[in-house]
């Protein structure tokens, strides 16, 4: 008897051990797919028809990308636009939310710290304007994508009302 209660310890030991197995690779896994966060544009647009969609929204989200971004210069421009957008006439009235994705997934925001993929998820709620190292502008149903380099110069990341 004392031979069967050794053995039924062994197979428990050796359950509990496959369990926290499975659930280590179940959460290392899905923490994976959050290092590919990325945003939900939406379908491309153009111009004009993005700036109507801005002008109904409530709410607008501000979202500098600097993850995987290596010059410093280039960095500190990215959150110098998105600084710049934050102060915009056109952006007067609406709810603003401001996040900063960095290396790690890591997702800054004035109501505290959150992963990347928590931050975008939060930002399908209004439209996003996303800042990220690159050139020309894109426009989407859901957001405005800004590439930013290094040449760029305070002031210059900014949405005006035109009469």
């Amino acid at each position: 008897m004392a031979q069967g209660n050794e053995r039924l310890k062994v197979i428990a030991t050796v359950l509990l051990l496959a369990a926290a197995a499975i659930l280590a690779y179940w959460f290392y896994s899905s923490g994976g797919q959050q290092e590919n966060a990325r945003l939900e544009a939406g379908s491309a647009i153009n111009l004009q028809t993005f700036s109507e969609i801005l002008l109904k929204a409530q709410s607008a989200y501000i979202i500098m990308d600097v993850r995987d971004v290596a010059d410093s210069t280039v960095r500190r421009n990215i959150l110098q636009c998105g600084a710049d957008f934050a102060g915009s006439e056109g952006l007067v009235g609406k709810n603003l939310t401001f996040y900063s994705l960095d290396n790690g997934e890591k997702c800054f925001g004035a109501r505290g710290n959150y992963t990347a993929g928590e931050c975008l998820c939060q930002a399908k709620g209004g439209v996003t304007i996303y800042v990220q190292e690159g050139s020309a502008p894109a426009y989407y149903t859901n957001a405005m994508v800004v590439g930013i380099g290094s040449n760029y110069s305070a002031g210059g990341c900014s949405i005006r009302i035109r009469q």
